[in-house]
């Protein structure tokens, strides 16, 4: 995973047509004046952007209805599952606070308040799932806040005036470099992430022929590629500058400036979940999605009406949106409310246990939507002769599993299910427990906070930036994890703890759970590694245990386990070193470590 990590715009009545290269979604504007005579004719050939000029704050009064005979029509395309918004500052500048992040609410609250399952926003656009049978077969469901980001544009696309071209080009360049999360998809590989990027005053956004803020211009568009990313289009939203001094700040709405940006965010939002793929149609059929051939876009047949909306307890400025249902321009229905939940962790996630004695991991209940209920744990998966008790059952925060092996348990690694019930909900989570033979002396584990869950690097020393609860790279169990690299530049990451492995020891086991994900393409050239190595207190090297790539690149974690018995007796120092080269980024990601002696 990489880590660095309405639309109310006019147009000229224009009509557009979508080429290989990437041509955009409809244009919003705030206040766009009578629908009727504004209609033409179009052919399949020609998708046409159905808009109207950028509009005097002085003009006449807005339409509060959908024209006369709207309907958006399903046309093959695909729409956006679970959408993850990557929120983008375009280079430096004077951005508004709220739209930056500093103050509240901020353009991230209002992404993760819309999108959560407190919000009834995803319940008024689940009328645009789309068939199983010439279609995508996609349900419309909640979505994530994914972060905000900043990024560098290099002086070629960044001039005072950009081109969509330039802004493509970038989005591609800074994910390929690791500064912006990967696109995540859904199941069948329909892109689910949506970098929405944000100008500073003094840009001007030039595309087809139209530009940012002036008569006969646009306040926001969103797009689609048309360069492909591991063969998959980008989908992304341009929203120009609007505060005072720019002309989005007079033609682009009449409330405050934070209010208009989300009623422009909100129309370009709607319209790319909708019409995920607008930008690279040329005909009306696939991969255009729900489209009108007269109106446009979900968004465009309400081109300015805006109203207020509460997600998640926070009261917005939006723009209403088409209903089929409805056959009219409509605000989501009111949130119900989070649906009650929880999830499980285990921490550490590998125990070991030598016949005769016990070992231990903390096992966590993570509400969520609300969930004020108590769970009732259970185990499965227990190796004949080991048995599991928990201090607390049921328990409504943290239980600590005991893993008892008689004398005669069977030893050798095996998978043990921890199960948690709360009336109909059920949740699991695993723990690798591994049996060994009695060999005196009772287990120990030496690593402490190896699953990182106390939230700071003690006792672990990290370079800055590994200690990580970003959902860009999720943990394997618990919120957090330590991610290494991933910035696609020349880079070195560092997480090391000193522990002493007793000198009475009869066994000695590192594991670890590891995921890669690499932006690399080579199958056959290591340029990023990530060393598993033993260190004295002295700095001295004393053995390297394991090496991995770019080339061990996986979907999801996998375990690593290596004996360090040849250290028994010694204070040493285990050592992750992760090393990039000078381009595409490789992410070392380290979760639930584990130093277990007996």
């Amino acid at each position: 995973m990489s880590r660095l990590s309405q639309r109310l715009t006019v147009f000229l009545c224009l009509f557009l047509m979508l080429a290989a290269v990437s041509a955009l979604a409809q244009d919003s504007q705030p206040n766009p004046p009578a629908q009727a005579g504004n209609a033409a004719q179009v052919t399949p050939a020609q998708i046409k952007f159905h808009g109207v000029p950028w509009r005097d704050p002085h003009a006449g009064p807005i339409n509060t209805a959908a024209p006369a005979g709207a309907h958006l029509s399903y046309f093959g395309g695909p729409v956006i599952s679970n959408t993850h918004v990557v929120q983008v500052l375009y280079g430096s500048g004077s951005y508004n606070a709220q739209v930056a992040g500093s103050a509240t609410p901020s353009m991230g609250n209002f992404f993760g308040d819309i999108l959560s399952t407190s919000s009834g926003y995803i319940s008024l656009l689940t009328q645009y799932n789309t068939p199983a049978s010439g279609g995508t077969n996609q349900v419309i469901g909640n979505g994530t806040f994914d972060g905000l980001f900043q990024i560098v544009p290099s002086s070629a696309n960044n001039g005072s005036t950009i081109d969509d071209t330039n802004i493509q080009s970038e989005l591609l360049a800074q994910i390929n470099g690791g500064h912006l999360p990967a696109p995540l998809t859904d199941a069948a590989g329909n892109v689910n992430t949506l970098y929405m990027i944000y100008f500073p005053p003094g840009k001007t956004i030039t595309q087809g022929g139209s530009s940012s803020c002036v008569g006969g211009g646009f306040c926001a568009y969103h797009g689609t590629t048309s360069s492909t990313l591991n063969a998959r289009h980008i989908l992304y939203g341009v929203l120009p500058d609007m505060q005072a001094g720019s002309g989005c700040s007079t033609g682009c709405g009449s409330s405050t400036v934070f209010n208009n940006y989300t009623s422009v965010t909100s129309h370009e939002l709607t319209e790319a979940i909708t019409d995920a793929d607008v930008g690279i149609a040329t005909t009306f059929a696939a991969p255009l999605a729900w489209y009108d051939q007269t109106n446009g876009e979900i968004g465009d047949i309400c081109n300015g009406q805006q109203g207020s909306y509460v997600a998640n307890g926070t009261t917005y400025t939006i723009q209403l949106e088409f209903s089929n249902s409805a056959s009219n321009c409509v605000l989501p229905p009111a949130g119900g409310g989070a649906t009650p939940n929880f999830s499980l962790s285990a921490s550490p996630a590998s125990v070991s246990v030598t016949q005769g004695s016990s070992a231990s991991s903390t096992i966590t209940v993570t509400p969520s939507g609300g969930f004020t209920g108590s769970v009732t744990l259970s185990a499965s998966g227990l190796p004949a002769g080991v048995t599991a008790s928990f201090g607390t059952n049921p328990v409504t925060s943290t239980s600590t599993v005991t893993f008892t092996a008689s004398s005669t348990a069977t030893t050798g690694p095996a998978t043990v299910t921890i199960t948690g019930t709360s009336g109909t909900l059920s949740h699991t989570t695993s723990i690798g427990l591994t049996v060994n033979a009695s060999g005196g002396g009772g287990a120990q584990q030496l690593i402490v906070n190896g699953g990182f869950e106390t939230g700071t690097a003690t006792p672990w020393s990290l370079t800055a930036g590994v200690l990580n609860n970003s959902t860009a790279e999720p943990a394997h169990t618990g919120s957090w994890d330590a991610w290494l690299d991933g910035y696609g530049t020349n880079h070195t990451d560092t997480a090391s703890q000193t522990v002493t492995i007793p000198s009475t020891a009869t066994s000695a086991t590192l594991t670890f759970w590891l995921h890669i994900d690499t932006a690399e393409t080579t199958t056959t050239t290591a340029f990023d590694t990530l060393k598993v190595q033993v260190f004295n207190t002295s700095g001295t090297l004393l053995g390297t245990l394991g090496t991995f790539s770019n080339l061990n690149k996986a979907a999801g974690y996998s375990q690593k386990s290596f004996s360090v018995l040849s250290f028994k007796g010694q204070t040493v120092q285990i050592r992750f070193t992760g090393t990039e080269d000078s381009s595409l980024q490789t992410s070392f990601v380290i979760d639930d470590v584990a130093l277990n002696v007996q």
